[in-house]
């Protein structure tokens, strides 16, 4: 409960307090009842009949989760064909976020039990499903369209609703098992307990409480070694390994000599003639450079093997706790708290210094040498016992050293979620109810586990003599070193808070041929509250650091709200919806949304329907008041167009130092102009607008014969001011029409170019949801079923100013970057899931085929066209899942799959090429086949 506003919070708490006491000192024990009738479905505040649906709506009950071999929420997300995640890979990330119709994550609304769920800390834009404990989960929905006149106006991509039992009595015991078939790490262990106690139905109460733990064991990439092979890199048109370059930061350093004050092609490593074998103890992390002439000859270069890895160590608890009361009668009484952590442990390369590293944060690119002095015991063929090098005498030498004896820089990413929910729902004066208070907080902090050291302070221990970098530190380097260290430190911790209350009444009002018509009458108010907040000392270590040192930013919001629904049965085979919802945003006015829906239904064997609805969703609190505008690094190398033109701006490499006599005075170096990492502003936008959408839907659903259903629905949604950046390969591709992004001083030099968020021309995309289920009729040899869910996109349009060309990208990388999910979000033509099922007494079999359709990749270049080398593109991907269960008794229960069946591999992607991990992250894992056993026990 750590900093939730503890009045509206204790006075919740009190409340519930309050009315448990006076109900269960006056209530008798109720007797069993037939359940409700009528259940709320997500995507209406009106109790309905399932059947009665019109919306189109996917539900996966928990039975069917485990019988498919799901085990974590990123599976679940994944297995959604008309979503994606973003798990986390390499060196972490925020979690697990689904991404539905490829409009980012922060357009997915995701709920626990129709209510929000606090958004992760440092993007404060999505939520985290990794937060839901899986073993609470009795079902989820997924609202396949805008429900913006409900649960609020950004749930313009979809809705997924995570359901937790209503209660559970008993004990059960839960442990799985995933074990890779190849050796490595990527193993997983899952470990849960749901508990309760008290009969709902006889007594009147019910209280459980839902713990599970799991935890995944980091893969290294030298333990896939085919994902890293030098000759499929090649093909993907990235530089692989080889010895003949030159070597940068190694341990021990490289050195350039000096002379007058400036570099000379003289390079060269005291250890070179060993083999780079330096005295560590016996650790050797360097091979030698093979380089044959010029500047490199004579360096040692980093194993390149060492340190990378494909997936983190990754450790997540939750508790979930429900309790229920009956009271006056039917009235229900529900206290909810959800208490979560989890961890990313990522392991990096070492630190490294020199000048091809940021010295300063706080001027991004300002890089110094780092020198050795003849001053320094430690020069090569001084008194230290460095091994001298020909041609070094008295020169200065710049060094550029990895501080691979203090091991991997390993950081930790921890996130905490609190939630707490206190409801009431049940009948007054002919009225359905539903109120409810909600207090949550997210936090994230980010530090430093080992390895982390002053970048000042190594520049001084080696310029003062004190610290060896050819090396094993003597005593007194030891010493040093362990004074500057900066492991432990947590150096950036960011919140998120949420505080609401909600209410829902409806009732019929009059009798339609069809049926009651029933009005719905809702509203809410919340708060939400974003902080995040990066410590100077973060200027003091330049690796790994996210954040911008020194800042705090801050922001708030609140919304109240109020909803009418309407369900009018117009006749028994017509039923018309509309819902309307009106929003006051503290920062952005007002906004009404309505939405409309229609059922119709001519026989038992074909349903039709459709809706229609409006969204608005206002930057979030990070877009608007996040990160303050700070100068980066581009994230590619880049030719100035002015200062060195070229023909093709947007390839690399390719420009050459003007000529133009008016910068002659300016005496140019070609490194800062030509292929290197230009300057660009980049952080929150105060001055967005807010995004909006329109979303229709219609579809059919047949059932031609008994247990057979086929549904076709077709959806499109239209964005305009999409909020998203510009890529820079965007910019770069059309110049002439994005100069005003280019800022210069007045002498022609580069300050910046502009790359913060803006609100851009719009986004486009259509499409049709399928799905197909048939299950046979039950047998003496049992029975089998047969199902699939696929989604086929027709188009996914960009547009990057209003009235400007739209840029299709389905089956290839998008042209925007919007929010948390990266450029290089791929939606596919078409998805689909395929499950083949037999059930025979208490045997269960399930094979699952998840398909994802090819795709171009992101390519060695921008301009890469099909056929010219280093194109590529990614295959159809097909997996196959296996999953036995057995109920051996009453009590046990067993799970045994495989996961990728065929043992397929990764597809190989050029979308990291630059960080080594190269297989398609968004597709597949590379864990590769692996056992899934799971053991359930109920007490």
């Amino acid at each position: 409960m750590h900093r939730i506003p503890q009045r509206i919070a204790l006075s919740a708490i009190a409340l519930a307090v309050l009315t448990l006491a006076q109900s269960a000192s006056a209530q008798q024990a109720a007797p069993s009842e037939a359940p409700m009738a009528r259940v709320e479905v997500t995507g209406s505040s009106i109790r309905q009949l399932a059947t009665e649906n019109a919306l189109p709506l996917t539900t996966l009950k928990s039975e069917e989760l485990v019988a498919r071999g799901l085990t974590t929420m990123s599976e679940v997300a994944t297995s959604l064909t008309v979503g994606s995640t973003n798990e986390p890979v390499g060196g972490g990330g925020g979690g697990t976020m689904i991404n539905m119709r490829g409009l980012n994550t922060n357009r997915t609304l995701v709920l626990l039990n129709g209510r929000r769920l606090p958004n992760e800390a440092v993007g404060a834009s999505s939520v985290n499903v990794d937060v839901v404990p899986m073993s609470a989960v009795e079902r989820v929905e997924v609202l396949r369209d805008g429900a913006s006149s409900i649960y609020g106006t950004d749930a313009i991509a979809g809705v997924v609703n995570f359901i937790t039992k209503r209660t559970h009595t008993g004990t059960t015991v839960t442990g799985g098992w995933v074990q890779p078939e190849r050796h490595g790490g990527g193993d997983q262990q899952r470990v849960s307990i749901v508990s309760g106690m008290g009969d709902l139905a006889e007594q009147g109460w019910n209280v459980y409480a839902a713990l599970d733990f799991q935890q995944r064991a980091r893969l290294a990439q030298s333990d896939r070694p085919n994902i890293s092979d030098p000759n499929l890199i090649a093909q993907l048109g990235g530089n692989p390994f080889s010895s003949a370059v030159a070597g940068s930061s190694s341990a021990p350093a490289n050195f350039t000599v000096y002379q007058n004050g400036k570099p000379t092609t003289l390079t060269g490593n005291p250890y070179f003639a060993s083999g780079c074998a330096a005295p560590y103890g016996g650790a050797q992390y360097t091979i030698p450079s093979t380089k044959a002439s010029g500047a490199g000859v004579g360096t040692c270069i980093l194993d390149p093997d060492l340190y990378p890895q494909l997936l983190p160590d990754n450790m997540q608890a939750s508790l979930f706790t429900k309790a229920s009361l009956r009271h006056h009668g039917d009235s229900l009484l529900t206290v909810e708290l959800l208490a979560t952590e989890s961890f990313i442990k990522a392991q990096n390369p070492p630190q490294v210094f020199g000048a091809q590293t940021d010295y300063d944060k706080y001027n991004p690119g300002v890089r110094k040498p780092l020198f050795i002095t003849p001053s320094s015991k430690w020069y090569p063929g001084g008194s230290g016992g460095v091994p001298g090098v020909a041609g070094v005498t008295n020169q200065d030498l710049a060094l550029t050293w990895s501080m691979d004896e203090a091991g991997p820089a390993r950081t930790d990413d921890r996130q905490n979620t609190r939630r707490l929910v206190i409801a009431d729902q049940g009948e007054f004066m002919g009225w359905d109810y539903r109120v409810g208070v909600t207090a949550a907080e997210s936090k994230r902090a980010v530090g430093w586990i080992s390895g982390f050291f002053a970048t000042d302070g190594i520049y001084q221990g080696v310029a003062n003599g004190t610290l060896n970098p050819f090396g094993a530190q003597d005593a007194a380097g030891a010493e040093y070193l362990d004074s500057i260290r900066r492991d432990g430190l947590t150096y950036r911790v960011a919140r998120v808070g949420y505080v609401g209350t909600d209410f829902n009444i409806a009732r019929p009002l009059l009798d339609l041929p069809g049926g009651p018509l029933t009005l719905a009458i809702g509203g809410d108010w919340h708060r939400e509250t974003y902080r995040d907040a990066t410590d100077p000392v973060a200027n003091e270590v330049t690796y790994k650091v996210s954040g911008t040192p020194n800042t705090y930013p801050r922001g708030e919001r609140k919304v109240t709200a109020l909803y009418l629904e309407a369900d009018a049965p117009i006749t028994k085979e017509l039923t018309l919806t509309g819902a309307v919802r009106a929003d006051h945003f503290s920062d952005f006015g007002n906004t009404v949304n309505p939405k409309l829906s229609v059922r119709w239904q001519p026989t038992q064997t074909v349903l039709l329907r459709g809706t229609a609805s409006t969204g608005f969703r206002a930057p979030t609190l990070p877009e608007l008041y996040g990160t303050p505008l700070t100068r980066m690094p581009s994230t590619n190398k880049w030719d100035d167009p002015l200062l060195c033109p070229s023909a093709t701006p947007s390839v690399r490499a390719t420009g050459s130092v003007t000529t133009d006599p008016r910068y002659a005075g300016l005496n140019l170096d070609p490194a800062r102009v030509c292929d290197t990492n230009l300057t660009t502003l980049q952080g929150a936008n105060p001055d967005l607008d807010p995004e909006k959408a329109r979303t229709v839907t219609a579809g059919i659903v047949l059932s031609p014969m008994k247990n057979l259903n086929v549904s076709f629905d077709w959806w499109s949604i239209k964005m305009k001011g999409t909020i998203a950046q510009i890529t820079e390969e965007t910019i770069f591709d059309n110049l002439e029409r994005y100069q005003d992004l280019f800022v210069r001083n007045a002498d022609g030099t580069l300050d910046y170019i502009v790359k913060t968020r803006m609100n851009m021309g719009g986004l486009r995309t259509r499409g049709i949801d399928t799905s197909v289920s048939y299950t046979w009729p039950t047998t003496q040899w049992g029975k089998f079923g047969i199902g699939m869910d696929g989604t086929y996109v027709d188009r996914y349009e960009g547009q990057n100013e209003p009235g400007g060309a739209w840029e299709d990208s389905v089956g290839r990388p998008g042209a925007l970057a919007t929010g948390s999910t990266s450029a290089n979000t791929y939606v596919y033509r078409w998805k689909h899931n395929l499950r083949l099922s037999w059930n025979y007494q208490k045997f269960g079999v399930q094979l699952t085929q998840a398909y994802t359709s090819h795709y171009d990749d992101t390519n060695a270049q921008p301009n890469q066209k099909p056929g010219q080398p280093f194109f590529n593109q990614i295959d159809h991907y097909t997996l196959y899942n296996l999953a036995t269960n057995w109920n051996v008794s009453d009590k046990l229960k067993l799970t045994l799959g495989v996961n990728n069946l065929l043992d397929e591999g990764p597809p190989l992607s050029n979308q990291r090429i630059g960080s080594r991990v190269v297989f398609a992250q968004n597709v597949s894992k590379p864990i590769g086949r692996a056992w899934n056993v799971r053991v359930n026990y109920t007490f």
